[in-house]
């Protein structure tokens, strides 16, 4: 069933409410983006601009860029430089890790997936965020920033993952699973793993042209962790509460389950047909997205910033045809796990007051409104999505698949992902990167192999991770 904010209302006369308080929020505050005169405490850059390293910029339009080139227009006297890194987890984290180990100086605000937090907290290497009133974020991402109840960083944006399908549209006729279509309220039941696999049987089964029910990310990159990590989650494994860590012992469930994913890879469904989209073992991001387009499955795994592209013109054009009209519906991910980046003050920045001053402007209730609006991503506040709910409860009109930009219609979904009770969260350990390495090393290539696996070295490998050795 679909998540109700208030129940004793009409939430129609609500949405209208909170979302003309947000927009008329937005637009009050679009033009204040920063103070025109720094604050007495701000350092004099002499100047040399603040060097922010962050992820490649992927919003729509490069609002990023846009939003750090507002900044420099307010204040010409502490300029940002935004250092764009690879598009790859692994490759950023080696450029942060390197500049934070070296303690250069020259380096003062830093975006972090969110497992990092802990690791560059706990050596000391992030300036805490003493005196931030949290209040308003939604609570997860701004959480993700904590350790040892300290606030280290604020989220630039959130993340978190989502279910993607062909949503029926077509009131005149019935759902076709032949073609893959399902009614909304067919998705929204999906709430388990074992709900979407057997709604891709019921799918797989009608002797269609689908060669698997799910596009996933499962080539051997932080990707295969996120995504193994919420399949363990969608079957209500135990997760320890101090850290989110699973128990992988030899005879545990964590094991046991590891064994059913890899029957979804190898099992067939139907002649040719598997509940999971084998190729996904070598798939990233953009690699499952095309595979969703192309027609290869009627489910995709993905982040929130995919609906921009599967709501363009042709988005579909290499897909078979179907009798059954369709368009791209999304729902939260069983599962679904806690993404994002977020921003810390480096420990060894000399210019820590404008540093801090710069990230409370990119997690500020402007940029986060403008980052979900016209950027694409997921907003860590939640007025941006209150906004988008009610512009669609008055069926405010898009411009159709040659103006995608419109009202968010998948806002709802999306905040039900970062808030309710099925967002997951990877495990918070001080060494995380080395224990996803180990993770995938250890369980990837098993996982792609035909031959059933042995998992029973998997606890000792990670325990040896965690420990650094």
């Amino acid at each position: 069933m679909t998540r109700r904010f208030w129940p004793k209302l009409s939430r129609r006369t609500l949405l209208e409410a909170v979302g003309g308080a947000a927009a008329a929020g937005a637009v009050g505050g679009a033009y204040w983006l920063g103070r025109r005169e720094p604050d007495r405490d701000w350092e004099d850059l002499d100047g040399r601009p603040l060097q922010l390293l962050a992820s490649r910029d992927e919003t729509a339009n490069g609002q990023r860029r846009l939003l750090i080139e507002q900044w420099n227009e307010w204040h010409p006297s502490h300029q940002v430089e935004m250092v764009e890194l690879p598009p790859i987890a692994d490759l950023q984290y080696t450029a942060i890790h390197a500049a934070l180990q070296s303690e250069d100086p020259g380096v003062d605000v830093v975006e972090l997936d969110v497992p990092w937090v802990a690791e560059f907290a706990a050596a000391k290497r992030l300036e805490p965020l003493d005196g931030i009133d949290t209040g308003a974020f939604l609570e997860r991402p701004v959480e993700a920033g904590r350790f040892e109840d300290e606030l280290y960083a604020l989220p630039f944006n959130t993340n978190v993952g989502m279910l993607y399908y062909r949503k029926h549209i077509d009131t005149k006729s019935s759902p076709d699973y032949r073609s893959g279509v399902l009614t909304e309220k067919e998705a929204q039941g999906i709430r388990t793993w074992g709900d979407l696999r057997q709604t891709i049987g019921w799918i797989l089964e009608q002797g269609n042209t689908f060669t698997g029910g799910i596009a996933m990310q499962l080539a051997p990159y932080e990707g295969f962790t996120v995504n193994v990590w919420e399949y363990l989650l969608a079957n209500g494994v135990d997760v320890a509460e101090d850290n989110g860590m699973i128990d992988f012992g030899p005879r545990s469930e964590a094991v046991g389950l590891l064994g059913h994913f890899w029957d979804d890879l190898w099992e067939p469904v139907a002649p040719g047909k598997y509940t999971v989209l084998q190729a996904a073992v070598q798939h990233n991001e953009d690699e499952s997205l095309a595979a969703f387009q192309a027609g290869l499955t009627p489910f995709l795994r993905h982040w929130p910033q995919a609906i921009r592209t599967l709501e363009q013109c042709e988005a579909f054009a290499a897909a078979p045809a179907v009798d059954v009209p369709f368009e791209v519906g999304v729902v939260p991910m069983p599962g679904g796990v806690l993404g994002g980046g977020s921003l810390a003050v480096s420990a060894y920045s000399k210019r820590k007051h404008v540093s801090r001053a710069l990230i409370e402007f990119l997690a500020g209730p402007t940029s986060q409104q403008l980052l979900f609006e016209r950027g694409g991503f997921a907003a860590a506040r939640p007025e941006p999505y209150f906004d988008a709910m009610a512009q669609v409860a008055n069926e405010v009109k898009d411009g159709g698949c040659e103006a995608v930009g419109g009202p968010r219609r998948e806002a709802e979904a999306m905040h039900e992902a970062l808030t309710g009770e099925g967002t997951g969260q990877r495990p918070e350990v001080e060494r995380y990167t080395q224990f996803s390495y180990a993770f995938r090393d250890e369980l990837h290539g098993k996982l792609a192999d035909g031959d059933a696996p042995d998992f029973s070295g998997l606890a000792e490998r990670l325990e040896r991770a965690i420990e650094g050795k």
